[in-house]
Protein backbone atom coordinates (compact mmCIF):
# COMPACT_ATOMS: atom_id res chain seq x y z
CA UNK A 1 0.00 0.00 0.00
CA UNK A 2 2.95 2.67 0.18
CA UNK A 3 4.32 1.54 -2.87
CA UNK A 4 1.37 2.87 -4.31
CA UNK A 5 0.95 5.93 -2.14
CA UNK A 6 4.70 6.73 -3.65
CA UNK A 7 3.14 6.00 -6.77
CA UNK A 8 0.48 8.06 -6.34
CA UNK A 9 2.61 10.64 -4.87
CA UNK A 10 4.96 10.93 -8.05
CA UNK A 11 2.15 10.57 -10.90
CA UNK A 12 0.27 14.23 -9.12
CA UNK A 13 3.37 15.34 -8.00
CA UNK A 14 4.55 15.08 -11.61
CA UNK A 15 1.66 16.62 -13.12
CA UNK A 16 1.33 19.25 -11.19
CA UNK A 17 4.88 19.87 -11.98
CA UNK A 18 4.85 19.66 -15.49
CA UNK A 19 0.89 19.94 -16.16
CA UNK A 20 -0.98 21.20 -13.54
CA UNK A 21 -3.42 23.07 -16.64
CA UNK A 22 -3.95 18.82 -17.77
CA UNK A 23 -4.67 17.90 -14.07
CA UNK A 24 -7.40 20.08 -12.95
CA UNK A 25 -9.19 20.31 -16.42
CA UNK A 26 -9.23 16.65 -16.11
CA UNK A 27 -11.32 16.91 -13.22
CA UNK A 28 -12.66 20.16 -13.75
CA UNK A 29 -11.69 22.05 -10.97
CA UNK A 30 -12.01 25.57 -11.09
CA UNK A 31 -10.54 27.79 -11.16
CA UNK A 32 -6.55 26.70 -11.85
CA UNK A 33 -3.89 27.82 -10.06
CA UNK A 34 -1.75 30.71 -11.16
CA UNK A 35 0.97 31.41 -8.82
CA UNK A 36 4.12 29.33 -10.34
CA UNK A 37 6.11 29.57 -7.60
CA UNK A 38 3.73 28.02 -4.67
CA UNK A 39 2.65 25.58 -7.53
CA UNK A 40 6.16 24.37 -7.96
CA UNK A 41 6.91 24.07 -4.47
CA UNK A 42 3.53 22.29 -3.39
CA UNK A 43 4.38 19.46 -6.44
CA UNK A 44 8.20 19.12 -5.24
CA UNK A 45 6.48 18.69 -1.78
CA UNK A 46 4.73 15.72 -3.03
CA UNK A 47 6.99 14.42 -5.09
CA UNK A 48 9.25 14.20 -1.79
CA UNK A 49 6.29 13.00 -0.24
CA UNK A 50 6.52 9.80 -2.15
CA UNK A 51 10.05 9.53 -1.83
CA UNK A 52 9.25 9.08 1.94
CA UNK A 53 6.28 6.71 1.51
CA UNK A 54 9.08 4.23 -0.51
CA UNK A 55 10.98 4.58 2.67
CA UNK A 56 7.65 3.41 4.44
CA UNK A 57 7.49 0.65 1.97
CA UNK A 58 11.02 -0.50 2.43
CA UNK A 59 11.29 -0.95 6.20
CA UNK A 60 7.75 -0.20 7.68
CA UNK A 61 8.47 -0.60 11.17
CA UNK A 62 11.77 1.85 10.57
CA UNK A 63 10.08 4.68 8.83
CA UNK A 64 6.89 4.96 11.37
CA UNK A 65 7.18 8.59 11.93
CA UNK A 66 6.76 8.94 8.00
CA UNK A 67 3.73 7.24 8.45
CA UNK A 68 2.26 9.92 10.72
CA UNK A 69 3.89 12.64 8.43
CA UNK A 70 1.89 10.96 5.82
CA UNK A 71 -0.87 11.15 8.00
CA UNK A 72 -0.91 14.72 8.86
CA UNK A 73 0.27 15.73 5.53
CA UNK A 74 -3.03 14.12 3.65
CA UNK A 75 -5.16 14.93 6.07
CA UNK A 76 -3.98 18.41 6.01
CA UNK A 77 -4.85 18.14 1.75
CA UNK A 78 -8.45 17.12 2.69
CA UNK A 79 -8.77 19.84 5.46
CA UNK A 80 -7.29 22.95 3.05
CA UNK A 81 -9.09 21.76 0.23
CA UNK A 82 -12.63 21.51 1.97
CA UNK A 83 -12.14 25.13 3.53
CA UNK A 84 -11.50 26.34 0.21
CA UNK A 85 -14.46 24.71 -0.86
CA UNK A 86 -16.68 26.19 1.21
CA UNK A 87 -15.26 29.43 1.06
CA UNK A 88 -16.22 29.34 -2.65
CA UNK A 89 -12.60 29.88 -3.73
CA UNK A 90 -11.80 26.60 -5.75
CA UNK A 91 -15.25 24.11 -7.10
CA UNK A 92 -16.42 21.49 -5.70
CA UNK A 93 -14.79 18.92 -8.05
CA UNK A 94 -11.23 19.68 -5.70
CA UNK A 95 -12.93 17.01 -2.99
CA UNK A 96 -12.42 14.50 -5.70
CA UNK A 97 -8.95 14.97 -5.91
CA UNK A 98 -8.36 15.16 -1.80
CA UNK A 99 -10.42 12.27 -1.48
CA UNK A 100 -7.26 9.94 -2.59
CA UNK A 101 -5.71 11.83 -0.03
CA UNK A 102 -8.28 10.95 2.40
CA UNK A 103 -8.28 7.43 2.01
CA UNK A 104 -4.42 7.36 2.05
CA UNK A 105 -5.27 8.71 5.72
CA UNK A 106 -7.62 6.15 6.90
CA UNK A 107 -4.98 2.93 5.46
CA UNK A 108 -1.67 4.66 6.53
CA UNK A 109 -3.93 4.92 9.96
CA UNK A 110 -4.90 1.37 10.02
CA UNK A 111 -1.34 0.54 8.68
CA UNK A 112 0.46 2.21 11.84
CA UNK A 113 -1.38 0.38 14.76
CA UNK A 114 0.07 -2.81 14.31
CA UNK A 115 3.39 -0.66 14.61
CA UNK A 116 2.56 1.06 17.32
CA UNK A 117 1.78 -2.23 19.25
CA UNK A 118 5.04 -3.91 18.10
CA UNK A 119 6.72 -0.75 20.18
CA UNK A 120 5.15 -1.32 23.47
Amino acid sequence: MFLTAAIFNWLVGLALAFKAEFLFALFRVTPAPTEPLFLQLFSWLVIVFGIGYFWVYRDPAANAPIIKLGIIGKLSVVVVSLACVLAGSVSWQMMILASADLLYVVLFWRALAPINAQSL
